[in-house]
Order: C-alpha cells, then structure tokens, then sequence
C-alpha cells in the first residue's frame, strides 16, 4: 500500500505579490517615458542650400551622400570627416558606391565643395548630384 502525503496550506502564510508586480511595472513604465535617446548617425547639422530656378527632382536614399557646412566642415552620416577619410570610406565600399550626392551650405566655398567633386572624379563616381532647392 502506498501512502501520499497530504499538505494543507494556510492562506495566513502566502504572501501576495500583485501590489509588487503594479509598482515594477510602473517603474518600467517611468523609465521607459523618461529615457532619452540618442541616434547617433543621424545628428542635425544646419546647412541653407542655394535656391535656384532650374532643378531636376531626384529621389534616392541609397545616395552616397557628403554634406558641407557654412565653416567648410565635410560629414557623411553626422560625423566630420577630412577628404582622406572619405577617400578610406570609398576604397572600404567600393562595391556598394556607384553615385553621389553633396549637400552644400550657400556660404560654403567653392573649393571644399570642388575638393569633394575632385575625390569623387579619382574615385570613378561619375554620378554626381548637388542638392539645392527650388524656388
């Protein structure tokens, strides 16, 4: 014969924890609202690009794209970069860079903006577009 245990709970022992589980997830909740996130590829960089009257409208996000700054300042992707930086970035993707886009600042001078033409002409990215805007 075979005897099985019996064990009677008392309900004056348990412990509930459904008022812990309310304040964890309030607690997730508060951090949640109040964390701040940083994007790190995409930081604001403030430019005024020309206006012109004749413009051809070309949409592509798949652009290898270079902006200048008004203090001569060359960033791909938020981060500031000197020509041979970019030069190195090329070499690396080679493969995936078949055309190019600058976005460049009214007051930014010529020849930054012609250096980076330049690169790109060495580098054989014969598909070029300057952003501007139209009026």
């Amino acid at each position: 014969m075979i005897i099985l245990a019996r064990h009677e709970f008392n309900d004056e022992n348990s412990v509930n924890i459904t008022p812990l589980i309310d304040i964890l997830f309030i607690l997730l909740l508060f951090f949640i609202l109040t964390s701040t996130f940083d994007v790190k590829d995409e930081k604001s960089i403030e430019i005024n690009l020309p206006e012109v009257s004749t413009g051809k409208v070309m949409e592509s996000d798949e652009l290898f794209t270079i902006t200048v700054n008004s203090e001569n300042e060359i960033y791909h992707k938020g981060k500031i970069l000197s020509i041979e930086d970019i030069r190195d970035f090329i070499d690396k993707n080679r493969n995936d860079i078949d055309s190019a886009n600058i976005l460049a600042d009214e007051k930014a001078s010529h020849g930054t903006v012609m250096k980076v033409l330049d690169l790109f002409r060495e580098e054989k990215i014969y598909n070029v577009n300057i952003e501007v805007l139209e009026k």
